[in-house]
């Protein structure tokens, strides 16, 4: 695997399944923007870093300008539709004719107004301990790819694609140039900062782009940034998406493997599938992508975040991104109870994990053997000393967004957990998640095989704390 500069967010020496900053361990626990932070002109960071850092959160993603979206397709303001307040690495030109307002692009001259910004987002960023994951691309819709600077009305070149699937492929020569150049001019401008993690492309095949074509595309983009970067001081992780027929698991240039949602769905694979089948590459795995919070789903939002952020963290994973709708130009801090009950729950969730030395621990699909009741459980562990787990009842979604999130299934549970742990004297203690307030706790003796526990009654979720005793 590519080392990282010493400082620098990398893989974990002792743990290659999470992240280490600064000389230290570092969990990747977020409910961030839609990506357009730095891309819409008027979106104050400052108070949403604010925001983030009140709750110990400590991430954030954006898209750097390559892709735009069309107003109104996810909400009424959404960060990456910024309209007339759009500002990307290109600069404008003198001529009209920019489909979402204002002059066309002049891929020849790069916007410095725009670099100065990318420059002090990812400083104040630092100054607050959030990792910024800047990712170059994401596949193009077909209501979204006028926007585009790279498309070929978009700027006065001409340079550019046309269809969608265009631009995840190097069919076209010039358009694919551009954005190799892209991509150097991004590395370049941000090379000195050690809290930068570089994705190459959300979703690649999401529209069908054939996948041999988009996986020697995405290959060749790898090949540009490790060269690159070749040239300068300091080298950071780079990262993927995992999707069907898109695999970058295996590739020694890659350090970290990303994951959208909660199942398999529309060729994406979600996060605890990916736990479950690419734990063995020994690199921290990452779910940056949930339900748009606020966007296509406006209920039950406290719960459905939590569900989705406990079950993949305490299963082993390394990183989690809620996609946040309430972060808006007009509310860059996202203030309002909702909002707030789900950052504090990820406040929970990071302090959880972090009452363990869970740099010593692993995803464990061993010790739980059964629960008496139908339960989603994770959970993970240095055997026979800790054990965190923790259990939910819910049931994925239907409908248009099938399989992206779970809906709660609420009701009184008080089920029976069997266990096998080595022989000795355990401490456990029950948890809501939500309130992070104990409610239950047992002291226990092991034999070596099977054992019963009876848990609390609880209303959704229950988090579980067992360390071995003396």
């Amino acid at each position: 695997m590519r080392m990282t500069t010493p400082g620098a967010i990398g893989v974990h020496a002792a743990n290659p399944h999470y992240f280490e900053y600064r000389g230290k361990e570092i969990l990747l626990i977020t409910s961030a923007e839609h990506y357009g932070a730095v891309i819409s002109k008027k979106f104050d960071y400052i108070k949403y870093f604010d925001k983030l850092a009140k709750y110990g959160l400590n991430y954030t993603r954006i898209y750097p300008g390559a892709f735009v979206e069309c107003p109104g397709k996810w909400m009424p303001e959404d960060n990456m539709a910024p309209g007339a307040d759009l500002i990307v690495p290109w600069a404008r030109s003198n001529t009209p004719g920019y489909r979402g307002g204002g002059n066309k692009f002049d891929l020849s001259r790069w916007e410095g107004e725009y670099f100065a910004r990318l420059r002090d987002f990812i400083e104040q960023a630092e100054k607050r301990g959030v990792i910024v994951e800047l990712c170059f691309f994401n596949c193009e819709y077909g209501d979204f790819v006028e926007y585009s600077p790279l498309h070929v009305d978009a700027n006065i070149q001409g340079v550019g694609g046309t269809d969608p699937n265009e631009f995840q492929t190097t069919d076209n020569a010039l358009l694919f140039a551009e954005q190799l150049r892209y991509v150097e001019k991004l590395i370049v401008e941000t090379n000195g900062y050690g809290n930068v993690i570089y994705e190459f492309i959300d979703e690649p095949t999401l529209f069908l782009t054939p996948t041999r074509k988009a996986y020697e595309w995405i290959d060749a983009l790898i090949t540009k940034a490790v060269a690159v970067e070749e040239a300068l001081p300091n080298k950071h992780m780079l990262a993927q998406q995992l999707e069907l027929g898109i695999d970058f698991c295996d590739d020694e240039r890659i350090s970290v493997i990303t994951t959208q949602y909660i199942g398999i769905g529309a060729r994406q694979v979600g996060g605890v599938p990916a736990l479950d089948n690419c734990y063995c590459y020994n690199k921290p795995i990452e779910l940056n992508e949930t339900f748009y919070m606020n966007s296509w789903k406006k209920d039950n939002l406290v719960s459905v975040s939590r569900l989705e952020a406990w079950e993949f963290i305490v299963g082993g994973g390394a990183g989690f991104n809620q996609l946040n709708g309430f972060y808006t130009v007009q509310t860059p801090s996202g203030d309002c109870e909702a909002n707030d009950a789900v950052l504090n729950g990820l406040k929970n969730l990071r302090a959880f994990v972090e009452s363990f030395d869970y740099i010593k621990m692993t995803r464990d699909t061993e010790t739980v053997r059964g629960v008496s009741i139908g339960a989603r459980v994770n959970a993970m562990s240095e055997k026979g000393k800790r054990y965190a787990m923790y259990m939910h009842h819910s049931f994925p979604c239907v409908g248009d967004y099938c399989g992206t999130y779970y809906e709660p299934n609420y009701g009184r549970y008080s089920p029976e957990f069997t266990l096998r742990l080595p022989a000795g004297t355990y401490a456990a203690t029950f948890i809501d998640p939500e309130t992070y307030i104990e409610i239950g706790a047992e002291t226990f003796a092991a034999s070596g095989g099977d054992i019963r526990l009876q848990f609390p009654e609880y209303e959704l979720d229950v988090a579980v704390k067992i360390i071995r005793v003396g």
